[in-house]
């Protein structure tokens, strides 16, 4: 066994960019310069996003390595290490361990390996329908299964020289965001790496800017991760917009300092339903759901032939309960190249405002279309809605649909159940009154679903919501995934319907019989 107070050996947390060779040694080489000015005997650094075992260990001043099987032989500083490569491996002083899992706001209780070397990479993977975001946090765990230290967690490459003598947590992360903000930096950064790595010709953003609160997040991250000179919102007014949205994006736009067209489409509507009568249509089929749908679809319309008049990519605007819910139309507002707020729920878009705020030292998202929380519930000065009919207001029940989504979908788990499945286990608490005991506990009396009637309507119209809309999910842009593994694009869709289970209807029984 090697003597590890004599080791000198260098983590290189770097950013691994997927297909691109000559990028990854690059920033390899710049990790070997920080160590050679230390005087480093060896050099770890991940060299994939996908394969745990693809790690590199680099010999520096006349240190020699052998490898023989998973273990790595390192002659450094007139002694002899044995280095296990991925779990802790015996007879080997130490191990080096990559973790590739991506950032996720939901925690992950996976133990680490004892006196182990855990490097993890920054960067950015698309998987899918998953753009996934590597967010660092490289440490270092003695044999006690402690941390001793921990390298920065927010996206960014680090270099550090490993102390196996110290104290655990005795070194902390160079920069450790609280969740907020780190949430907050994890989008940005991955909007900037995601228009590097995909979008190579810089072209600008557009974006539909209504006034609501998920096109004002989308476009404030733009900006904050690419400048504002590359992001252009468009305002594409009906008879049914508000002078209170229509106010919010023209604030938004300047005090983010993006270019702002406006318009009203219309013309365009009303173009649309004369040409039907080419096709023996009468204009008055023009209403209700149809007209809705017909108003979104002029305006991706609108989107994609401003794009390429731009040489520009649409972003999409949607977020996790839309998506879930299939509250989108398609090829209208559910076009796009990429969703940033695809995986948030509405609740955390409110948080999400604030911090956008707080960053930007103004108020760039307008407070009104944040709700005021009371005893009684939510107050909206600009409640959510799509407006595109009269007094339009989006059907959601806000923060226990949020909750409500995130069940159904598995967050936290890592396997994810059916969905008939995760329903029953949702009325099966609801007949045990143990939904008080969760975050949806106040909101249950507040939309009346204390009854149970109504409270069984929710939940079949919420999972048959899901189940509906799989297939414009199937045709969704990608989206940064950051809740769970069980992502609303993480889960597999099939678009083939599906008997409820025994146990489903037994328990659609009991509620429907109490009283």
């Amino acid at each position: 066994m090697g003597d590890l107070s004599k080791l000198k050996i260098g983590i290189g947390q770097v950013e691994i960019v997927e297909g691109q060779p000559s990028r990854n040694e690059a920033a390899c080489d710049r990790m070997v310069e920080r160590a050679l000015d230390v005087s480093a005997d060896a050099l770890v650094v991940p060299n994939s996003l996908t394969d745990e075992s693809d790690v590199r260990i680099i010999g520096l001043n006349d240190s020699r390595i052998d490898v023989a099987g998973n273990v790595v032989v390192l002659d450094a500083c007139g002694e002899t290490y044995r280095i296990g490569i991925g779990r802790a491996c015996e007879g080997c002083d130490f191990s080096i361990v990559a973790d590739l899992r991506p950032y996720t706001v939901m925690p992950d209780e996976r133990m680490l390996p004892a006196r182990s070397i855990v490097v993890r990479p920054v960067g950015m993977r698309e998987e899918g329908k998953k753009v996934l975001a590597f967010d660092g946090g490289s440490s270092v765990v003695d044999g006690a299964g402690q941390v001793t230290m921990r390298l920065r967690d927010d996206f960014q490459e680090e270099f550090r020289l490993v102390d196996f003598s110290a104290a655990p947590e005795s070194e902390p992360a160079a920069q450790t965001l609280p969740p907020g903000e780190k949430l907050l930096e994890c989008l940005v950064q991955t909007i900037r790496r995601f228009d590097a790595y995909v979008l190579p010709f810089g072209p600008k953003w557009i974006v539909g800017l209504s006034g609501g609160l998920d096109s004002s997040i989308t476009a404030s991250l733009l900006s904050l991760a690419l400048g504002p000179e590359r992001v252009v919102g468009y305002n594409m007014a009906t008879r049914y917009n508000s002078e209170a949205t229509k106010s919010n994006a023209a604030q938004l736009a300047s005090a983010l300092g993006i270019a702002l067209r406006n318009g009203v489409i219309e013309d365009l509507v009303v173009s649309l339903g004369n040409t039907l009568l080419q096709y023996g249509y009468g204009t008055d089929v023009l209403k209700g759901v149809i007209l809705e749908n017909v108003q979104a679809r002029t305006r991706g319309n609108l989107l994609s032939t401003f794009a390429a008049i731009e040489n520009g990519v649409v972003v999409n605007n949607g977020n996790r309960v839309e998506c879930a819910l299939g509250y989108a139309t398609l090829y209208g507002d559910a076009i796009g190249a990429l969703a940033p707020i695809g995986d948030l729920t509405k609740v955390q878009l409110f948080d999400l405002a604030r911090r956008v705020n707080e960053r930007t030292g103004s108020e760039v998202v307008p407070s009104n279309l944040l709700p005021t929380q009371t005893e009684r519930g939510l107050v909206w000065e600009t409640p959510p809605s799509a407006e595109l009919a009269n007094g339009q207001r989006d059907p959601m029940k806000w923060f226990y649909h949020d909750w409500l989504v995130s069940r159904l979908l598995g967050d936290g788990l890592l396997r994810p159940r059916s969905l008939d499945a995760a329903c029953c286990d949702i009325m099966q608490n609801y007949l045990d009154t143990r939904l008080a005991d969760t975050e949806a506990g106040p909101w249950v009396g507040y939309y009346g679903l204390d009854d149970p009637q109504a409270f069984l309507a929710d939940l079949q119209w919420v999972a048959g919501s899901i189940s509906r809309a799989s297939f414009k999910r199937i045709q969704a842009p990608p989206a940064i995934t950051i809740a769970s593994r069980a992502s609303v694009c993480a889960r597999p869709d099939s678009q083939m319907p599906k008997e409820p289970s025994t146990r489903y209807n037994v328990l659609v029984r009991t509620i429907m019989g109490m009283k």
